[in-house]
C-alpha cells in the first residue's frame, strides 16, 4: 500500500518551496548588490549621525546612539553581506532540499530541512558580531523552530 502524503504536510511543503526559492533569490541579489547596499547603507548611517549630534539633548545620549549605529555600520559591510548572502543560500537550498524529500515522504528530508534551518539560525550570529546577528538570527529562530516542529508532527507519515 502506497503512503499517501496527509494535506497538511502538502501545505507545509508548498510554503517551504515558494520562501526557500524567494531565500534563494534573495541570497543571490544580495550577493551581487552587496557593494552598493553596503555603500548606500554607509551614507545613511553617516547622514542619521550627523541629525542625531545636531538634534542631541545631551551629549551623553548622542554618543550612546553613535556607538550603536558604528555597530551597526561595522556589521554592514560588503564582505559580511556577501558571506551572508551565501550563508542564506546554502541554507535554503538545504530547506528546498529537505522539503522535496518529504514531499516524497522521505524522511532524511526532515534532517536535510532542519540542518538548513540550523545553518539560517547559526550563520548570523558568526557573520554579524553583534545586534544585527542577534536580530537576524531571532527572526530566522522563530519561523524555522515553528517549522521543524510542524514537520516533525507530520513525520510519521514518511519512510
Amino acid at each position: 500500500m502506497e503512503n499517501i502524503r496527509p494535506t497538511f504536510l502538502t501545505v507545509l511543503c508548498v510554503l517551504t518551496f515558494l520562501g526557500s526559492a524567494f531565500g534563494i533569490y534573495s541570497a543571490i541579489t544580495n550577493y551581487s548588490a552587496a557593494d552598493m547596499a553596503s555603500g548606500l547603507t554607509q551614507e545613511a548611517m553617516e547622514n542619521a549621525k550627523d541629525q542625531i549630534e545636531e538634534q542631541a539633548e545631551d551629549e551623553k545620549s548622542a554618543e550612546m546612539v553613535n556607538k550603536i549605529m558604528d555597530s551597526v555600520s561595522n556589521d554592514i559591510s560588503e564582505v559580511k553581506i556577501k558571506n551572508g548572502a551565501i550563508a542564506s543560500g546554502i541554507a535554503n537550498i538545504l530547506t528546498l532540499l529537505g522539503a522535496v524529500l518529504m514531499w516524497g515522504l522521505n524522511k532524511k528530508g526532515f534532517f536535510i530541512y532542519v540542518a538548513g534551518t540550523l545553518v539560517a539560525i547559526i550563520a548570523p550570529l558568526v557573520i554579524y558580531d553583534g545586534f544585527l546577528g542577534f536580530i537576524g538570527s531571532g527572526m530566522i529562530a522563530f519561523v524555522g523552530i515553528i517549522f521543524c516542529v510542524l514537520y516533525f508532527l507530520n513525520i510519521k507519515h514518511m519512510a
